[in-house]
Parts: C-alpha cells; sequence; structure tokens
C-alpha cells in the first residue's frame, strides 16, 4: 500500500485539483494523509468534507508549522509501504499509482526516483510553457541499482539529473521514518536527500515523468518562486558542504565532485535574482556589496577553483547585477557606483579610452575585492 501525503495551506483553489489527479488513478490500494496545517480560508472545511466521501482520505488538522513539519507529521501517521509527498497545488500524472506499484513490486527498492516536470502556468493551470526546466530529457532510460555501492556509484547522476534535489520520489517507509525534514529552509528536501543516502540500499530511476509541478506566470501566487530568503547563500553552501562530506566518505573519485561545484557556483544566479524579490529589505548599495564581497566567500572560491570557473562565477554575478541596475536607480555618489560603470562600459559596444580606464578602476576597486568583471578586461584588452 501506498501512503500519499499532501500538505495544504491556505490553498481552497488548487488543493481539489491535486487531490482529483490522486482520486483518478487507475491504482486505488493507497491512503491519502492531508495535512491540513492551520489554514486561515476555506481549506479547512473543504479537506473534511473531501474526505467523508473516500475512506481512504484522512485529514490531520493542526496550527500552521510550515509546510517540511507537514511532511514530517504526515510521515508519522503513513501505514504504507512506500510513501510519496505531493504538494497542493501539484497533480500526479495518470497512471503514476499503477506504474510506480508495479515498478515496487518486481525491485521493491527504498527509492523510486520520479521525473519532476515543471510547467509554467495560468492561474486556471493552463500550461503556458511544458518543461520549463528540460527536466523530462535528463532521463532517457529506466535503470535499477541493486546494492549500497551501485547507488552511491550513481548518485552524482542523481543530482545533474536533479532527481535528488526534491522530495517527489517514492520512498520504503522504513529509509523515511525516524528521519526528519528540516523546517527552517525552503531547500530541506535536498538535505533531507541526503540526510538519508546512507539507508538507500537499492533504487530506480523511471523514465516516465511521474510528477506534474506548477509555476504560475504571475509570481506572487508561487509559494517560494521569485521571493528573497536572507539564508539562501548560506543553505547552499550548506548543500555543497554536505554532499562533499558524503562524496568523501563514500570515496568517489575527484571528477564527481564537478557536479558539486558546478552546483554552487549556479546557485549565484539565483541569489542574486532573489535579491530582485519586492520582499528583499536590502538598499541597492547593500545588494551590490553582496554580489561584489559576500557571496564570494570561502565555498564558493573553493568551488571556483576546483573548476576552473572563475569566469562563469563572474558573468552570473554581472549579470545578476545587470538585471538590478535596470530595475532600480543608481545613486551617482554611491560608494558602488563603479559596478554602474563596470557595467556600461563593458557593454559599450565601441569603446575609447575612458571606458578602458572606468573599467579598470572597477575591476581593481577596493570594494571589488575579487576583481569581479577582471576576467573580461583581459579578453578585452587582448583584443585590442
Amino acid at each position: 500500500m501506498f501512503s500519499i501525503i499532501m500538505p495544504v495551506y491556505n490553498n481552497e483553489k488548487y488543493f481539489p485539483l491535486a487531490v482529483k489527479s490522486i482520486l483518478e488513478q487507475d491504482y486505488e490500494n493507497f491512503e491519502l494523509i492531508i495535512i491540513e496545517d492551520g489554514s486561515t480560508d476555506n481549506t479547512p472545511e473543504l479537506a473534511d468534507k473531501i474526505a467523508a466521501f473516500d475512506k481512504r482520505i484522512r485529514v490531520i488538522h493542526q496550527k500552521n508549522q510550515w509546510i517540511y513539519a507537514s511532511f514530517n507529521n504526515g510521515i508519522k501517521a503513513a501505514k504504507g509501504d512506500y510513501i510519496y509527498i505531493v504538494n497542493s497545488d501539484d497533480k500526479l500524472m495518470p497512471g503514476a499509482l499503477l506504474l510506480m506499484a508495479k515498478k515496487a513490486e518486481a525491485f521493491q527498492p527504498d527509492i523510486i526516483w520520479t521525473k519532476v516536470v515543471a510547467n509554467v502556468c495560468d492561474s486556471e493551470q493552463r500550461i503556458i510553457e511544458y518543461d520549463k526546466f528540460r527536466l523530462d530529457g535528463k532521463v532517457t532510460q529506466e535503470k535499477y541499482y541493486g546494492n549500497a555501492k551501485e547507488v552511491q556509484k550513481a548518485w552524482p547522476y542523481f543530482i545533474s539529473s536533479s532527481l535528488a534535489y526534491n522530495q517527489a520520489n517514492l520512498y520504503r517507509r522504513e529509509v523515511m521514518q525516524g528521519q526528519l525534514f528540516r523546517n527552517d529552509v525552503y531547500g530541506a528536501d535536498v538535505l533531507y536527500n541526503i540526510s538519508i543516502a546512507n539507508k538507500i540500499n537499492s533504487a530506480l530511476v523511471l523514465q516516465e515523468p511521474i510528477y506534474m509541478h506548477y509555476i504560475y506566470e504571475i509570481s506572487n501566487m508561487n509559494a517560494s518562486i521569485g521571493k528573497y530568503y536572507p539564508y539562501v547563500h548560506s543553505m547552499y553552501n550548506e548543500i555543497y558542504e554536505q554532499y562533499k562530506i558524503l562524496f568523501q566518505k563514500w570515496n568517489l573519485p575527484r571528477e564527481d565532485y564537478e557536479i558539486l561545484c558546478k552546483r554552487r557556483i549556479s546557485g549565484l544566479t539565483t541569489e542574486i535574482r532573489g535579491l530582485q524579490a519586492e520582499n528583499c529589505p536590502l538598499s541597492l548599495e547593500e545588494k551590490l556589496k553582496f554580489a561584489f564581497d559576500s557571496c564570494m566567500d570561502e565555498t564558493v572560491r573553493e568551488c571556483i577553483q576546483k573548476i576552473d570557473g572563475e569566469e562563469e562565477a563572474e558573468s552570473r554575478i554581472l549579470s545578476g547585477v545587470r538585471e538590478l541596475l535596470i530595475r532600480e536607480n543608481m545613486d551617482p555618489y554611491s560608494s558602488m557606483y563603479f559596478v554602474y560603470e563596470l557595467l556600461e562600459s563593458l557593454l559599450r559596444y565601441e569603446k575609447d579610452r575612458e571606458d578602458y580606464r572606468k573599467i579598470e578602476d572597477a575591476v581593481y576597486h577596493p570594494l571589488n575585492p575579487y576583481n569581479i568583471g577582471n576576467n573580461f578586461y583581459k579578453k578585452i584588452i587582448q583584443g585590442k
């Protein structure tokens, strides 16, 4: 039997559709545990009304505790052999449960990694862009890993294919119980998979997409996307450091660490774009100081050095900063005005002597301790 856990908070519009995607499955041996997280709209009444029509549905009402606490409470209440978590504004693909049930019976793995297809949609969940992040194509074949050593060797693939970067997977109940999701960062699902990695002795990767995730074109409708989180930098660092410890314990070859470094450097884009969010309390000057100094800490520098990623890191920082400066006006008397001059001169097609001076001054400015822009400056000078 499967236990389907669905956390829900103030989502009276979409969560009945998520429930519908489960009840319409052609596999019936499941329980659906709805964790109602202290909603203030009509969600609690709606959840109870839905449960009254199907004995497989249970509703647990709780005071508001946030989503990962809801995961934990659902896991504690689960009775199934396997657990699957479905967010209340997402859906399961038709036939998903039957397919997973057949594979679970055939292979009896500790985990079935399942693909998430992220779709941009309108307020009625009509799809505008299918598979926005092109995750469907990252897994092209089914594969079974029959022992812990095989699972460990394949883990870099689980990362690169984004399978290990969410909780939308079928977990054996014994693997999940006794291990809690953290409830303080939005990347707790990634950290959870790291925390249970040593308990997984067999795994199956499914080729077919199972989970439909919706990203709303109106940004304020999304639960976490497009918002500023002051902890995001330390969270990305922690994910990298925890994976590094795990890979060292497993004695994985050094080249497997590259995926960790690439992921950490790519996170710079997310961090700097987060500074554009309406809820970000920082001034433009503070945002630029973060981009040109604080974000290039020891962990990020380590990743840059391991994969010779200086140019990529600079590109991500400068691109993100350019987006900031398009949205906000730069005070010419600001101590960070050199950033504006750096980008303006770098992007000018026909540069004069003054542009070269501004670029050089910005690259070696005291408030640019890591000389961001230097790679591009060198290329410009070489091409003169």
